[in-house]
């Protein structure tokens, strides 16, 4: 996966930066926070707020990309939490949708 971060915000900037670091290349694909910029938008296609590992779960998700790479078991786990957590909400609102 090779990301390119180009937001308005330096606050931002920094932090996607900081999550991303390993994925970052100069002709990866933009994610900013500028709607009018041709990429993956924070805040549309990225909701907000996130974590390291719901940013690369959502990434993972647009992308299609399989294998994220995770640095720690704290990572891992919070890796599977977050897509048991969303799993389990889909699995609500279809439930409840219906009635």
């Amino acid at each position: 996966m090779k990301l390119k971060v180009d937001c308005d915000s330096p606050l931002l900037q920094y932090t996607l930066e900081y999550f991303l670091k390993d994925y970052l290349n100069e002709n990866g694909i933009i994610i900013t926070d500028n709607p009018e910029k041709n990429g993956i938008i924070i805040g549309k296609d990225i909701k907000k707020p996130f974590t390291k590992t719901s940013l690369l779960l959502q990434l993972e998700k647009i992308l299609n990309i399989k294998n994220v790479k995770t640095e720690s078991f704290d990572e891992k786990l919070d890796f599977l939490l977050e897509d048991f957590k969303n799993k389990l909400i889909k699995l609500i609102k279809e439930h409840y949708g219906k009635e």
